[in-house]
């Protein structure tokens, strides 16, 4: 737990304020307390977010027989801000077979990220949990968290944090996932 602070919490102490130094902990350390950790094989669960289009509830079922990348983000994260164009490149290449992108932004107030969004548009949906209720669910234990999940909804890999070297990976397990 302590290698996952020191890499992917404490270099942005100075990117953020207090509140969001305590999220960053508070997902440093889980939150055993609200929610048992979600893991690679278990379905994934509901969370309780709205999409930017139209406020409706984010419905994760809805995404059955599609291969699935959920990522938690916020703006007052340099390696979400990096993941973002891949992203948008990766959807682009596989939404025809069956790919889709769903990232849940964590930020305290939505204003704030939909300001962001729009000088860094994405192609892929994105829903908002001011709240903090959905890594609690997920148990986001890093900034960007990714689940991948396969066609039928079970989480099939979770990537903490990214890297460059992470691209490599995850067109390979989203591939794989795809051929099933």
């Amino acid at each position: 737990m302590l290698y996952l602070y020191s890499i992917y919490i404490q270099p942005y102490f100075k990117y953020r304020s207090m509140k969001k130094i305590f999220l960053s902990l508070a997902l440093a350390y889980g939150s055993h307390g609200i929610a048992q950790a979600v893991q690679e094989g278990q379905q994934t669960p509901e969370c309780p977010s709205a999409l930017t289009e139209g406020g409706n509830k984010l419905d994760i079922s809805a995404y059955k027989n599609k291969v699935v990348l959920i990522d938690f983000w916020a703006t007052w994260c340099p390696p979400c801000q990096k993941s973002m164009p891949f992203f948008n490149e990766l959807r682009s290449q596989h939404l025809k077979d069956g790919f889709e992108i769903v990232a849940i932004n964590v930020d305290e107030d939505s204003k704030t990220a939909k300001e962001f969004l729009n000088s860094h548009p994405v192609t892929y949906k994105i829903a908002f949990d001011p709240s903090g209720n959905c890594p609690g669910i997920f148990d986001v234990k890093a900034m960007p968290s990714s689940y991948l999940v396969d066609k039928t909804g079970k989480i099939r890999q979770i990537h903490l944090g990214f890297r460059d070297e992470d691209q490599v990976v995850l067109r390979e397990q989203i591939a794989a996932l795809l051929a099933e």
